[in-house]
């Protein structure tokens, strides 16, 4: 597969950790997506004894979890900015600075891979697939979470439409997101050998000034220099859109979050 080329990675400007709110959007973010992914960990039976990588670990919501959970264990959080990370102080905890295009991880190492909102944002997903698959001990658990962007037609506001599609196509402009990518799970983890493969789709309600509703508002904010370069003729609907969030009567559906998981078949079978 070759990688398309963009303008500029993750965090180098679209989504940087040095926009003053992007703290805020990351824990608003985590207040929706960890019960899930909590739930979805705890029920492919994560064990006390597990060596995990959290890729992508952004503020350490999930790799806090996980080392109070891997107590025989450890967590190795990894980010390509870990200024949120570094703090975190959980003895089996260890943070290190990664980008998981470019920088090698060790073979056959971990027993869970966990990357949620990272691989639908880099070009080159399918190469990063395969070293996270290189990665897992045989019987090791892969699990990847990914926004997804099938919901957002449905949508019977125009302006919400129209300002999370100006995302979808920003984002795809500067940075190569494609949140139709996850679309096509489970395929992309059968296609790299791993075995016992399925997904699921979590969809929750944003609006009532609730942690998804915020999620996205701070996100158009952050964004909207950048749609205004790209997508100009969305801004009414963006502005709308950051108005409907602020409304604790406005509820509609957002990106999905697509959940896919699978594991590394045991030597000889």
């Amino acid at each position: 597969m070759i990688a398309m080329t963009v303008p500029e990675r993750y965090g180098e400007s679209a989504l940087s950790p040095d926009w003053h709110g992007e703290r805020e959007r990351l824990m608003a973010m985590a207040e929706v997506a960890d019960h899930t992914t909590t739930r979805t960990l705890r029920e492919l039976g994560l064990r006390p004894d597990w060596h995990c990588l959290e890729v992508g670990a952004g503020a350490g919501t999930v790799a806090t979890w996980l080392a109070g959970q891997v107590t025989g264990g450890s967590v190795l959080a990894t980010d390509i900015d870990t200024r949120w990370l570094e703090p975190l102080t959980a003895p089996n905890l260890s943070v290190s600075k990664h980008d998981i295009v470019f920088d090698p991880l060790p073979v056959s190492a971990f027993d869970l891979i966990h990357a949620r909102f990272v691989l639908e944002h880099l070009p080159e997903r399918d190469t990063v697939l395969a070293k996270l698959c290189r990665s897992l001990r045989p019987g090791g658990l892969l699990v990847i979470e990914s926004i997804a962007s099938f919901p957002i037609d449905s949508s019977a506001t125009p302006a919400f439409r129209d300002a999370m599609h100006a995302i979808e196509s920003t984002l795809a402009a500067t940075i190569g997101t494609d949140t139709a990518w996850p679309r096509a799970f489970p395929a992309p983890l059968q296609q790299h050998g791993l075995a016992q493969v399925s997904a699921s789709v979590h969809i929750p309600a944003t609006g009532g000034r609730n942690a998804s509703a915020q999620c996205w508002s701070h996100t158009l904010t952050q964004l909207r220099p950048r749609i205004a370069d790209h997508a100009p003729e969305a801004l009414p609907a963006v502005d709308e859109t950051l108005r409907l969030l602020d409304d604790p009567d406005f509820f509609d559906f957002a990106f999905a979050t697509a959940i896919c998981w699978g594991r590394k078949p045991e030597i000889g079978t």
